[in-house]
């Protein structure tokens, strides 16, 4: 198996499971790799270390739920593996350079999909 195909599978799992715990111990085992090598070789095909790159799934999923404003930020937050309201909006803010509760008077074109 070469090293894009080990990587792309734990990426298929962590979109698969967003929703729930992503541990690094079932990636690595997912991928079939050493910690060492999946580190390193996730960090160079995707181009982000790989709890950057499940934090931003989890926030790029969670735009969908706050579209539709009958959910509250808090419950996103934690559906999305985020633990309190404070650290998705951090998360949120950092991503996308607005909050969460600013999300619907900013247009569309405006996010920033990392």
């Amino acid at each position: 198996m070469h090293a894009w195909e080990s990587v792309q599978k734990a990426v298929d799992y962590i979109e698969d499971n967003i929703n729930g715990e992503i541990t690094l111990g079932k990636l690595v085992e997912v991928a079939n790799l050493s910690y060492f090598n999946f580190h390193r070789l996730f960090t160079r095909l995707v181009k982000k270390p790989v709890q950057e790159y499940i934090k931003l799934c989890r926030l790029a999923r969670s735009v969908d739920c706050l579209k539709n404003r009958e959910s509250r930020i808090v419950d996103v937050a934690l559906d999305y593996g985020f633990g309190s309201h404070e650290k998705y909006t951090r998360a949120f803010k950092d991503a996308y350079r607005f909050t969460p509760e600013a999300y619907g008077h900013v247009p569309i074109k405006s996010l920033n999909y990392h």
